[in-house]
C-alpha cells in the first residue's frame, strides 16, 4: 500500500534565526551551553579527561510522544520518527506514528506529520547509502486496526525521504500461526549493497529468519533461517527481536540482542535484580555465513540496559549509545567509546560512561530514552530520546554534542 502524510502546519520547538549560525558550529568542550542545556556527565573516567561535556539541547514534538529514531536524509535534512498511542475503549488502543523533520542539523524541528496508515509501535529509521528509508515496527494485538489477531510487525519503506511509503508485512510462513512476531530494529545494509532485516517469534523455542534484498528493498526473494548457539534451553522469548545489527570491515556480521526478562538469561553467576522485561540486558552474536549460523560472543553492559546502537565516528572510533533503563537509580540514554577491530568491535563498558541524558527523576520509571546518535555532515554528534517528568508525562529532546578526544 502506498500513502501520503498529512502534515500539519503548526511549527514546533524554532529556535531564533539569529543563533543558527554560531549554534551549526557545535558545542564547544569546557564552555557552558549558552542556553543553559544541562551537559553530558562522563563517568568513571579513564581515556576521556574532562568530567562534563557541553551540548545543546532542543525539545520538540508534544507531550507523550515515544522513542524517537533519527537519520540524516541525502539534502541534509534530518527526518525523526515517533509515536504515541492512546486508549479508545474496549480494551483497545491507538498508536499512531509521528514524523518531524530539520532543516538545520537539529536545532528547529517542524512537524508533525501524522501517518496512521504507518502500521507498528516503537517505529524505527535505516537508511541506505543511495537514501531508501525503511521503518521497522510491531502492531500489538489490542490495537484497534489489527485485524489478525495477534502482535505483528511491518516494514515501510520510502524513496522520497520519507513524504509517501509502501509498506509489507513480516510474516514469515515457518512461524507458528498466532505467535506474536518482533523484527530487528535496523534494516541492515552490508558492504555489497544487499539489505537484511531480521524476524523472530517472541515465543519459547523462538524461530529465526532473515529477509534479504538485493534490489533496495523492493522485493525480499531470498528467505533463510537463523540458528543461534548456547540460548538456555528454556528460553522463552525472542532472539533477533529488537535486536541491533552490524556488519564488521571483514564482512563479519553482528548482533546486539535484547534478553533475559524475569532471570531467564542470567549473566554467569548472578541473578536478575529486576522482574519485567525493562531489567533485561545486552549480549553479542557473530556470524561468518552471512546471517545463517550465529556465534555468542559475550555479555555487554549490566542488567537494565538495551537499546543499543553503534555509529563510526569521523576519527576512526565507535560510539554504543543504549539505554539505561531501571536497576540503576538514573535512567536514561548513555553512550560509551569503542574501538573497530577487522572482525568486530571492543567497548569498555565499565570506564568513560557518557551520561548523554538524566532528565528522568530518581524514583520515576523509564520515559524510553531510545537513542540513537548519529553523526551530521560537520562532525556534530545528535542523540534523540524521550524522558519522563516528575508528572509521568514524556517529552522528547535531541541534544547537539562532539566526542572528546582521548587523553
Amino acid at each position: 500500500m502506498t500513502f501520503m502524510a498529512q502534515p500539519l502546519a503548526l511549527p514546533v520547538s524554532f529556535l531564533s534565526s539569529l543563533l543558527v549560525a554560531t549554534a551549526l558550529a557545535g558545542p564547544v568542550l569546557g564552555q557552558p551551553a549558552k542556553d543553559g542545556s544541562p551537559p553530558i556527565v562522563v563517568r568513571h573516567n579513564k581515556q576521556i579527561a574532562v568530567n562534563t561535556i557541553s551540548c545543546r539541547r532542543i525539545a520538540l514534538g508534544e507531550p507523550e510522544d515515544y522513542k524517537p529514531s533519527v537519520v540524516q536524509l541525502p539534502s541534509g535534512d534530518l527526518l525523526l520518527v515517533v509515536f504515541a498511542g492512546k486508549q479508545v475503549g474496549g480494551g483497545k488502543i491507538r498508536e499512531i506514528t509521528r514524523t518531524y523533520r530539520s532543516k538545520d542539523q537539529g536545532l528547529s524541528w517542524s512537524g508533525p506529520e501524522l501517518h496512521p496508515l504507518l502500521l507498528g509501535r516503537e517505529p524505527y529509521l535505516s537508511i541506505t547509502r543511495n537514501g531508501t528509508l525503511f521503518i521497522t515496527g510491531h502492531l500489538l494485538r489490542q490495537d484497534i486496526r489489527n485485524t489478525h489477531g495477534h502482535t505483528h510487525s511491518y516494514l515501510h519503506r520510502s524513496t522520497d525521504e520519507g513524504h509517501t511509503w509502501t509498506s509489507i508485512r513480516l510474516q514469515p510462513k515457518s512461524f507458528r500461526k498466532g505467535t506474536t512476531v518482533l523484527t530487528a530494529r535496523n534494516v541492515l545494509e552490508t558492504a555489497d549493497g544487499a539489505l537484511l532485516v531480521g524476524i523472530s517469534e517472541h515465543a519459547p523455542k523462538s524461530g529465526n529468519v532473515f529477509w534479504k534484498s538485493t534490489d533496495g528493498g523492493k522485493t525480499w526473494p531470498e528467505r533463510f533461517p537463523a540458528t543461534f548457539s548456547g540460548v538456555p534451553p528454556k528460553y522463552p522469548y525472542t532472539l533477533l527481536g529488537e535486536a541491533h545489527l552490524w556488519q564488521a570491515r571483514s564482512g563479519r556480521l553482528h548482533a546486539i540482542l535484547r534478553v533475559g526478562s524475569a532471570n531467564s538469561w542470567p549473566i554467569k553467576g548472578t541473578k536478575d535484580p529486576g522482574n519485567t522485561d525493562q531489567s533485561e540486558r545486552m549480549l553479542t552474536y557473530t556470524s561468518a555465513d552471512g546471517g545463517r549460523n550465529w556465534t555468542f560472543t559475550g555479555n555487554l553492559g549490566r542488567y537494565g540496559q538495551m537499546y543499543p546502537a553503534i555509529a563510526r565516528l569521523p576519527d576512526k572510533r565507535l560510539l554504543l549509545t543504549f539505554t539505561q533503563r531501571a536497576i540503576a537509580p538514573q535512567l536514561g540514554v548513555r553512550a560509551v567509546l569503542g574501538i573497530e577491530t577487522r572482525d568486530g568491535f571492543q567497548f569498555d563498558m565499565k570506564h568513560d560512561e557518557l551520561l548523554l541524558e538524566t532528565k528522568t527523576p530518581p524514583g520515576q520509571s523509564s520515559g524510553g530514552g531510545f537513542g540513537p546518535t548519529i553523526v551530521l555532515k560537520d562532525g556534530t554528534l545528535l542523540t534523540a530520546y524521550t524522558y519522563r517528568d516528575a508528572k509521568r508525562v514524556k517529552h522528547a529532546e535531541v541534544v547537539r554534542w562532539r566526542v572528546p578526544a582521548n587523553r
